[in-house]
């Protein structure tokens, strides 16, 4: 069982987004929240994929295939970068997110198809020893759905910065060549004779 210095050093990395998103509303934990996560799926991918050469990103700027927090969770699935439960907890919160983008008024999580939200976003968490500690320790006063969302965004941020801290990126030199250096080889031997 992890002890609470252990709880607060995996925090630690949480640093100024814990403490800005615990005194948050929770319309704001969860747009801004959920626009960490997207940038954060943006750099893990950036830093993963073959780099772009222009100044225009083709895959990720405007409405390019790779612009939505959506096609940025199935393309880090697709790759590798993370697993279906990751993948779930992430499509969760999206949909959290644009529930409440589309609401005007009274957006809370402990209420209605938001709560429920929730309570499936912590099934995704229930073999994670850390969780409640974790909420326990760092959002106990916060109301019950609330501080679920907090504990997972949390959970799901800190395991996104570990990725891109130890992804490596591929290497363009393994791609598959049209024409392979061989085939220049052996043409500079031929014209040689």
């Amino acid at each position: 069982m992890v002890d609470k210095m252990g709880i607060k050093k995996i925090l630690s990395e949480f640093g100024e987004f814990y403490a800005e998103f615990k005194s948050e509303s929770d319309r704001a934990a969860v747009i801004l929240g959920t626009a960490k996560l997207d940038l954060l799926l943006y750099q893990l991918l950036a830093k993963f994929m073959v780099p772009n050469v222009g100044s225009e990103d083709e895959l990720f700027d405007g409405d390019a295939p790779l612009s939505t927090f959506h096609a940025k969770i199935q393309m880090a699935y697709r790759l590798g970068l993370i697993d279906r439960n990751f993948v779930r907890a992430l499509h969760l919160i999206r949909k959290i997110r644009n529930s409440f983008a589309h609401e005007t008024t009274g957006c809370n999580l402990s209420s209605g198809a938001h709560r429920n939200r929730v309570k499936e976003l912590r099934l995704v968490f229930k073999y994670e020893i850390k969780f409640e500690e974790a909420k326990n320790l760092f959002f106990k006063d916060q109301p019950e759905s609330s501080g679920d969302f907090r504990t997972a965004l949390a959970l799901v941020e800190i395991r996104l910065e570990g990725t891109i801290k130890h992804v490596l990126p591929l290497d363009p030199s393994d791609a598959c060549e049209l024409i392979p250096e061989a085939f220049y080889e052996a043409k500079g031997k031929n014209e040689a004779e």
